[in-house]
């Protein structure tokens, strides 16, 4: 196969020629590094930028979901406990209106990122609730 790209996309060709009318004035030859960064995207990616493309895997929870992986760790009780114990008032009732009237849970919001950190949990826990909690 031979890639060309126009645009931002890409377009792929047979090698030995008989699609070579398909190919568009402007469209330019990629080399195989190019081709490389384009079917093994995560080969090139920082390790910041993997983590990131990992977080969008992490689907939203219902707020069942949500629920049960808090219960399933033993922190239904303490997150509750938590919100009622913020200080600031304003901030409290972000966080009790986020708990409470949300209907999912989205893994980089930062009402989830706020309550994480109330509970203490580091973001590999996190991650490992969010993954057991899409089971649910």
């Amino acid at each position: 196969m031979k890639y060309y790209k126009l645009n931002n996309e890409v377009y792929a060709f047979e090698s030995d020629g008989s699609q070579d009318d398909y190919i568009k004035e402007g469209m330019i030859l990629m080399t195989e590094e190019d081709v490389d960064r384009h079917v093994y995207p995560e080969k090139y990616m920082t390790p910041s930028e993997l983590y990131n493309a990992y977080l969008t895997t992490l689907r939203p929870l219902s707020r069942r979901q949500f629920k049960l992986a808090l219960l399933e760790n033993n922190l239904l009780d303490t997150i509750e406990t938590k919100i009622n114990q913020i200080e600031d008032a304003k901030q409290k009732a972000i966080i009790q209106i986020e708990y409470q009237e949300a209907t999912e849970f989205v893994r980089t919001s930062e009402g989830v990122k706020y309550m994480c950190n109330l509970l203490g949990l580091s973001e590999e826990q996190v991650n490992r609730m969010w993954e057991a909690a899409q089971q649910y």
